[in-house]
């Protein structure tokens, strides 16, 4: 007898979930097997259909974050690039619909004093949204990678790359949800992915020769204070200049000494900035550094010296880092 009740009382319970209740409708059209489905329920037409283009933007969401993350994150291991300060606030993802009207209404019907509505949305048009959001990016990305090729100059190439890769970050995140939701519609977008693979390639190989070469037009002491000073932050290779490598060249200004009652020697600071193939971008110069003694020996110690501790070392330090590339 207990048996039959515990049998008869599951049957009651199931009975009474499966009849609709108030304010629901017993069942609503399915939207096709590619198709997004949003539902709404409320008192007016027009919150209904709100409610439910919201509940069909979030469920696009949820569809594409696990697969853009982890498509994203296979990009940023090959790239050697963080985009998690870039790309996981994932604020390209809201719950407002852009393309509102390209959802179709599969159902419309009210029960009592609620209206529910069932929105659909191809998986195609899903993607309508980012792909309106990915032209412009994708447009400023192609520009910036063929600068990036086709710049010749050392500190406008690498001016380029740092322009790039931003442009990179955000394009990679919108085509991978373009591709998750719709594979053909990412298509037309692959020739820029493409391009910027080919402007990688072509800065790492940059980044590979464009070191600093350190060539001075004569060994002698005034060289070799000025290596000392620029080589303490400085990677300087003391090798001939090769590739899109920047030729650090000491000028061979040596120094003079006047007598005037007392000795008076001078020295003129100069270094070439140059490519290896000989064309000159930047002479750094400074004002004559000069000291003052009664014998001349002494007079060219003290200058030494007093090279040594100038400032404009610092100067010059900061702007040959501009000539380095930024290649992490």
């Amino acid at each position: 007898m207990k048996l039959l009740a515990s049998i008869i009382v599951l049957f009651m319970l199931i009975g009474c979930a499966s009849k609709p209740q108030p304010g629901e409708l017993a069942s609503d059209p399915e939207c096709s097997s590619d198709e997004f489905r949003g539902l709404g329920i409320a008192e007016n037409e027009n919150e209904a259909l709100t409610e439910a283009h919201s509940a069909l933007s979030r469920q696009i969401s949820s569809s594409i974050s696990v697969t853009t993350e982890l498509t994203v994150n296979q990009q940023v291991s090959n790239g050697k690039e963080n985009l998690a300060s870039e790309y996981g606030s994932r604020t390209v993802v809201e719950s407002v619909l852009s393309n509102a009207q390209d959802a179709r209404v599969a159902t419309k019907k009210r029960n009592g004093n609620k209206i529910r509505i069932v929105v659909c949305m191809s998986r195609a048009n899903a993607a309508k949204g980012f792909v309106n959001q990915l032209r412009p990016v994708a447009d400023s990305l192609k520009f910036a990678a063929s600068n990036v090729i086709d710049a010749k100059h050392p500190m406008l190439k690498s001016e380029a790359w740092q322009k790039t890769k931003p442009l990179w970050n955000k394009f990679i995140g919108l085509y991978s949800m373009i591709e998750s939701l719709n594979k053909e519609t990412s298509v037309p977008f692959e020739p820029v992915r493409a391009l910027y693979t080919k402007a990688e390639a072509y800065y790492l190989d940059f980044c590979q020769t464009a070191k600093l070469y350190w060539n001075p037009e004569l060994d002698d002491i005034y060289s070799e204070i000025a290596f000392s000073k620029l080589s303490k932050n400085l990677k300087l290779e003391k090798a001939t200049c090769n590739g899109q490598g920047i030729l650090l060249s000491y000028k061979n200004t040596g120094h003079k000494c006047e007598h005037a009652g007392m000795f008076v020697c001078s020295h003129k600071p100069s270094l070439l900035i140059a490519s290896c193939s000989g064309e000159q971008y930047r002479l750094l110069e400074s004002g004559n550094v000069e000291s003052y003694q009664k014998v001349e020996d002494v007079a060219l110690e003290k200058l030494h010296e007093k090279l040594r501790n100038e400032t404009f070392w610092n100067e010059w330090e900061q702007e040959i880092k501009q000539w380095r590339p930024i290649c992490q």
